[in-house]
């Protein structure tokens, strides 16, 4: 196997090891890299992407990029304005919507969105509801382009990359033909999976963490009214 490992060096392994046909199970080895690959893209947030969108006046309710499987943060650059607002701050749509029916669109000020909401897939609300076209920036953890060209590399780095994507796929092939490594193939994938995150984590470098608080106590103006 080459270094690093191109798409159809790890079919190749993959189907020597489970002892598959090529003519008949070439597909089938092929979606089950993808699905590793998208795997370990996803659970280890290695990819990362980001997006330029404007809002509409008046209009509360938007789609994130069709990319973006996870969001890791979003900031606001009001119109007329040169610097970002401070990150939007995650909250439930329950408080949104609390905001908005006691009135806090209004009591807003200025009227630009400072929390959001994530729903479902890839909706996301903000308050207070925009009244300019201003531009939202947003950090995500994207979903990889599929592997497809014989000659493709993953973007992930290597040793970690070809051993995850042969081992993701081994146990999903290792399943379909009833091979008895199927569990020892599951075992490699998790511990090359710990040692991957543990090279993320260290690539981060040694300062630790903070805990951060979404969300605040929010109170209507009328309260004491």
């Amino acid at each position: 196997m080459s270094f690093p490992s191109t798409f159809l060096d790890i079919q190749t392994a993959v189907i020597q090891k489970v002892r598959l046909d090529p003519a008949l199970d070439s597909q089938r080895v092929k979606d089950w890299i993808n699905q590793a690959y998208t795997r370990v893209c996803l659970e280890t947030e290695a990819t990362i992407g980001t997006a330029l969108m404007n809002f509409t006046p008046n209009v509360y309710s938007y789609y994130l990029p069709a990319q973006a499987a996870r969001v890791r943060q979003m900031q606001v650059q009001p119109v007329g304005s040169s610097e970002f607002n401070a990150p939007l701050i995650r909250t439930s749509l329950d408080e949104l919507l609390q905001r908005r029916q006691a009135g806090g669109d209004v009591q807003a000020s200025p009227r630009v969105a400072t929390h959001y909401a994530l729903l479902g897939i890839n909706d996301f609300e903000v308050w207070p509801t925009p009244v300019s076209a201003d531009t939202i920036f947003t950090y995500y953890v994207a979903f990889p382009a599929p592997l497809s060209a014989n000659t493709d590399v993953p973007i992930l780095e290597e040793p970690y990359a070809s051993k995850l994507l042969e081992f993701g796929a081994l146990a999903d092939a290792g399943d379909f033909n009833g091979d008895p490594s199927t569990v020892g193939w599951q075992s490699d994938y998790a511990d090359w999976m710990s040692r991957y995150l543990q090279h993320l984590d260290r690539k981060q470098g040694v300062i630790p963490g903070q805990f951060h608080q979404w969300g605040d106590v929010w109170v209507p103006s009328m309260a004491d009214s």
